[in-house]
């Protein structure tokens, strides 16, 4: 049984953005559970009955302004379920939080990456915190992951935080 497991590779990585080119799917293992985390960033262009469609795309420059998307996909390799797992990553400085991706459940947050709850219940100096001031996520993985079952997780609209 996995208690807690932590994914930390896509913040070391993703701190040091500010117009910074960034190829990239990082793996984490253990106790038998893979992560990997993915960069994405949205991309906008027009459609063929005159909409605008929205897409992802791998991140290979990210520059103030852009929408980026955390995709962590988990794996269990492991002969049996794997009960209790938290899968958590970093918020880097240059960017703020807007939210789950379409799909994805909505993760727990934190303003100090100790103290984990639902934004709206969340105050920072005895004021309700804001999106900006997130500085990690973290998603309690419900029931078991079966052998071999896996899932993925989405933090959309990351967005680089002009400075």
């Amino acid at each position: 049984m996995i208690k807690v497991f932590h994914l930390l590779t896509g913040g070391a990585v993703l701190a040091a953005l500010a117009p910074a080119a960034i190829g990239y799917a990082a793996q984490a293992k253990g106790a038998g559970v893979t992560l990997t985390n993915s960069v994405l960033v949205q991309q906008k262009s027009a459609a063929a009955d005159g909409t605008t469609r929205v897409t992802l795309a791998p991140a290979k420059r990210v520059v103030p302004g852009d929408r980026v998307v955390f995709r962590i996909a988990y794996k269990n390799n492991l002969a049996q379920p794997v009960t209790g797992m938290v899968v958590s990553n970093p918020v880097p400085a240059n960017l703020t939080y807007r939210g789950p991706a379409e799909g994805s459940p909505a993760p727990e947050v934190s303003t100090d990456g100790t103290h984990f709850a639902p934004l709206a219940t969340l105050t920072v100096a005895g004021r309700p915190a804001q999106a900006d001031q997130v500085r990690a996520v973290r998603w309690q993985v419900r029931g078991s992951v079966l052998a071999g079952g896996r899932g993925t997780v989405l933090v959309r609209s990351l967005r680089q935080v002009t400075q």
